[in-house]
Formats: C-alpha cells, sequence, structure tokens
C-alpha cells in the first residue's frame, strides 16, 4: 500500500520529464563559456528539479476539472482522489520555496535572483491562466526562456550573442511543444472541457476518433519548426561556434539529418486521420529528441566532447528510466 501511495506521489510530480528542465539551465550555464564548476551544475540540475515540479504540480492542480473530461485520464492521482488537493498544493509550495533558498544560498546576486523568479512566475501565469488567456503557450515558453538566462547570468550578465540565439531557440522549442504536441496530445479532451488553447483556437478537434487539424494550425507549426531552424543556423555562424564554415562534416551531416527528421515527423503527425495517442506519443517523442539533440551538438565547440555527451545522454536516459519505474514502459507512458 505504501509503495503505490508513492508511485501516486511520483505520478503527480512527473519526474521523468524534470531532467529536461534541469538542462534547460545547464545549457544557459555552458553557453556563457564560463568553466565548468561540477557543484554549479549539481546545484542548478537540482533547482531545475524543485522549479518542475513546482510548475507541473500546479499545472495539475489547477486543470483538475479539465483532466476529469478525459477518460484516459481518470488515473492521474489528482483526479482519481489518490492525492488531495491540499496535499499537491503544499508539495507545490515547498518545491517552489526549496528552489528559492538554493538559488539565494549558491547564487546570491540580483540577476540570478531576477531571471529566476521570472521564470516561476511566468510558469505560474501559465498554470493558472493558460486555458483561458489567447496565446498563453508563450508564459511556460517564457519561463523557460528566463530559466535558460538564469544559468547564463550566474557566470556573468554581459551575455554574448550565442546565448540569446540559445535561450531563443529554447523558447521556440517549448512554445512548440506546448501550443503544437501538448494541443495535439489533449485535443480529444479539451475541446470537450472548452479549454482556449491554442491548439482550440486555431480550430484542432477530435470527433468520432478523427483527427481535424485546419490548414492554419498546419501553417502555424511548420513556422515554428522553421523559425528553430533558423535560430539553430544563426547559433552555428557564431564565431565561438563557427561549425558551418568549418571542416566539422561529420557534425555538418547530423545536424542535416536531425532537421530532416524533425520536419518528416512533423508533416506525419499534423496528417494522422486517426486519433491514435499511441501513435502521436511515438511521433512527438522523435521529433521532440530530434529538436533537443541540434542544441548540445551545435554548442560541441565550446564545451566539449564529455558535456555535449553529458548533455545528450542524461536526459534521455532520466526520462527512459523514470518512466519505466513509474509505468513500466519506457517510451510510452500513461498522461
Amino acid at each position: 500500500m505504501k509503495k503505490h501511495i508513492l508511485l501516486d506521489y511520483l505520478r503527480l510530480i512527473r519526474p521523468p520529464s524534470a531532467g529536461s528542465t534541469g538542462i534547460i539551465i545547464i545549457i544557459g550555464y555552458l553557453a556563457m563559456m564560463g568553466s565548468i564548476d561540477l557543484l554549479n551544475l549539481s546545484v542548478l540540475f537540482i533547482i531545475g528539479i524543485f522549479s518542475h515540479i513546482f510548475t507541473f504540480v500546479l499545472n495539475e492542480y489547477i486543470d483538475i476539472k479539465v483532466d476529469e473530461k478525459s477518460k484516459f485520464l481518470k488515473d492521474k492521482p489528482l483526479v482519481s482522489g489518490a492525492i488531495s488537493k491540499n496535499h499537491a498544493l503544499f508539495i507545490v509550495l515547498i518545491s517552489g520555496a526549496l528552489a528559492f533558498i538554493l538559488t539565494i544560498i549558491f547564487f546570491w546576486s540580483l540577476f540570478p535572483l531576477l531571471f529566476f523568479s521570472l521564470a516561476l512566475l511566468s510558469g505560474g501565469i501559465y498554470d493558472i491562466w493558460g486555458k483561458i488567456i489567447p496565446g498563453s503557450d508563450v508564459f511556460i515558453a517564457g519561463g523557460c526562456f528566463f530559466g535558460c538566462l538564469f544559468g547564463a547570468s550566474i557566470v556573468s550578465i554581459h551575455f554574448t550573442n550565442l546565448v540569446y540565439i540559445i535561450a531563443l531557440s529554447v523558447f521556440v522549442f517549448i512554445y512548440f511543444c506546448n501550443a503544437v504536441v501538448g494541443g495535439l496530445k489533449d485535443a480529444d479532451h479539451d475541446s470537450l472541457a472548452g479549454a482556449k488553447t491554442t491548439a482550440t483556437r486555431l480550430g484542432v478537434k477530435v470527433e468520432n476518433g478523427k483527427m481535424l487539424i485546419p490548414k492554419k494550425f498546419k501553417i502555424f507549426s511548420y513556422a515554428l519548426e522553421l523559425i528553430f531552424i533558423i535560430l539553430i543556423f544563426l547559433a552555428i555562424i557564431q564565431p565561438e561556434i563557427n561549425i558551418l564554415h568549418s571542416d566539422q562534416y561529420i557534425l555538418q551531416i547530423i545536424i542535416l539529418l536531425l532537421i530532416v527528421v524533425i520536419f518528416v515527423t512533423l508533416y506525419k503527425f499534423l496528417n494522422l486521420d486517426d486519433f491514435e495517442r499511441s501513435k502521436l506519443y511515438r511521433l512527438f517523442a522523435l521529433n521532440g529528441t530530434s529538436t533537443y539533440l541540434l542544441i548540445p551538438i551545435i554548442l560541441l565547440p565550446i564545451i566539449g566532447i564529455t558535456m555535449m555527451l553529458i548533455l545528450l545522454i542524461l536526459p534521455t536516459a532520466w526520462l527512459l528510466i523514470w518512466n519505466f519505474i513509474l509505468y513500466g514502459k519506457i517510451v510510452q507512458p500513461r498522461a
């Protein structure tokens, strides 16, 4: 019984994706080309974990009524009643407090505190009003943007062009994940619950098991991916990176292949006829992984092969291990 309750709490805080939040902050730190301090990296990662718990549990707390509309989400800890709303709210408060305490202890300075506060504030605004405010995906993406700048600001507040480009890349990536991927994933119950997400506002819905994806939503999705690729191109021509004008042909080929995978998978899930959640998840995973991999790969010239491999392996290994622990599957967890 105790094990079952523990699993419910772990499912509430959603640790599989927590590693990615920590990595976003670390990427900002590394993009500033500061010395690689293992203590700083570790603390930043832990702050990212607590920030993730704050944002995701608050989102679960606010979205209970929306989630109750979907049969697929009936086993979620708050929807099923396995965990009380008061306990969830306590987790939100304690995780936010711990994240701030660590930031104050290790990175006591105006700008790190400012950027970190903006990151949590943006995430909180999305959680509370995300289903109501038009274009609210900008807030969750903005939280990650400020999280990236928070990591960079502990090195210096004199950000390089590369830092801004990487932070904007993260912004577009998260915006896409939330507005496009999240919108399609939840299309079956968001429209029923009257949620005003970007996807529902652009006409995405599910009727009798069929996906209805309007042309305007497809154009919107392709535009976001194109903006991301343009930012990646701008990053690789920065003097400290300079992959495009070097003899690093293997890197150039890998980058090109990943871009191809990104657009092929995007085309496939935007043109599905049936709402097949398992197939959608597989395509989302391949698209998201390929998109993320571009960032550590282009940073290779300044972070080195060891750190690049850590950034490549850690989020995926973290995700797969936690998925297996919580759901018995490494690829397709329950919501």
